[in-house]
């Protein structure tokens, strides 16, 4: 049966966290997450939670942060349900997440914070988000596509050929881009990621097409997009606050022509106009694709989002920034688990996939820190 749980800050948590005691709300959420004042006004975020794990790439940079990350475990879910979570009893969990929670991974969260923390991703179950009931929902019930050509299942593209970033239009995406200093930098392990994602899929009798280089135009990516079942995209991945995120996006090649629907940055207005009818999984393996600005009652104005108004029935996406080599090595664990699901005709669990992928990465010594392993999460249906 339904249960509703009002949370509230005790005296020992507060000092913990540095806030005051009483109800937990989305403001005191902001103050702790985002480094937001209490009046609600943009503060120092990088003193917020999220700020400091999106930066801390060495076990000694997340030591600090492991009690506050404990208290919020006990804060968010009570304690009978931590202790039924703990014991095993449940084989996944679903989180709606509204306001600032939108961008905490809850995997990241710690259940023991001894010498050896103990995360969540060690004692819980495979975690899936959603936006919203109802948008898992609807998502879980889209149609199928019927009589899928094999060789137009997986699309995936990789180490697209960055350079100058160039254009005399002020309100251009190329322009507002300007401010990195005119080149991103090359993404290496990218390319070897697309060819490994290939690997896994073609190993199993499965039709990939791999756009790499100077290959992965923004054109020729749009135009390979349409009746793909799973899209893998590893490049750079871009935020911009202003305007809704309508300009964040994801970094391609550039068109020869350079025209604004080939200039090589892939924004989220243009995604929400993609025909991605009969996408089963978009694997955005770029960076802060699950981030974005909060909107009240509507959830985070992010690349995610797009790609499942566009069609696509679930996306994993990242929270904060990917480690080129991490991320390679997490996509292919993940992908190699769907793939085999996939050429025997079963059904996918994805969520477990992408817990078994994550758990993977943190036992190995060098990607130990959440920074490498909490930022990938599965949104929309198992």
């Amino acid at each position: 049966d339904p249960e509703l749980h009002l949370l509230s800050v005790d005296e020992a948590s507060a000092t913990a966290l540095g806030i005051v005691p009483g109800a937990l709300t989305s403001t005191i959420l902001s103050q702790v997450l985002l480094g937001e004042t209490p009046d609600g006004t943009t503060g120092d975020t990088a003193v917020g939670l999220l700020h400091r794990l999106r930066t801390a790439t060495e076990p000694a940079d997340v030591e600090p942060l492991l009690p506050r990350l404990a208290t919020l475990w006990q804060l968010l879910v009570p304690s009978a349900d931590r202790e039924r979570i703990e014991a095993g009893e449940f084989g996944r969990l679903i989180i709606v997440p509204d306001g600032p929670l939108a961008l905490l991974p809850f995997e990241t969260l710690v259940v023991s914070a001894d010498d050896d923390p103990v995360y969540v991703l060690d004692a819980a179950p495979p975690i899936q988000y959603g936006p919203s009931a109802t948008v898992l929902l609807n998502l879980a019930e889209r149609a199928t596509a019927a009589n899928r050509p094999e060789s137009a299942r997986v699309l995936t593209v990789g180490n697209p050929a960055y350079g100058a970033v160039q254009s005399a239009d002020e309100l251009a995406t190329a322009s507002r881009y300007g401010r990195l200093g005119g080149q991103l930098s090359a993404l290496p392990f990218s390319g070897i990621e697309s060819q490994w994602v290939s690997e896994v899929f073609r190993k199993q009798g499965i039709g990939v097409t791999a756009l790499t280089g100077r290959q992965a135009t923004e054109a020729a990516v749009v135009a390979a997009l349409t009746g793909r079942e799973i899209i893998h995209l590893a490049c750079h991945g871009l935020v911009d606050g202003s305007f809704g995120n309508q300009f964040g996006a994801l970094a391609l090649t550039t068109g020869t022509a350079a025209t604004p629907h080939d200039d090589g940055f892939l924004t989220l207005a243009e995604i929400y106009r993609l025909d991605l009818q009969g996408c089963e999984l978009t694997v955005l393996s770029a960076c802060d694709t699950n981030f974005g600005p909060q909107q009240s009652g509507e959830g985070v104005w992010n690349l995610s989002r797009g790609f499942l108004v566009a069609g696509s029935r679930r996306v994993v996406a990242s929270n904060w920034y990917v480690d080129d080599r991490a991320a390679a090595s997490l996509v292919s664990y993940f992908t190699s688990a769907v793939a085999q699901a996939a050429g025997r005709d079963q059904s996918t669990d994805y969520a477990a996939a992408l817990h078994a992928a994550k758990k993977w990465v943190r036992d190995q010594e060098q990607w130990s820190s959440p920074y490498y392993w909490g930022t990938f999460v599965l949104v929309g249906p198992n």
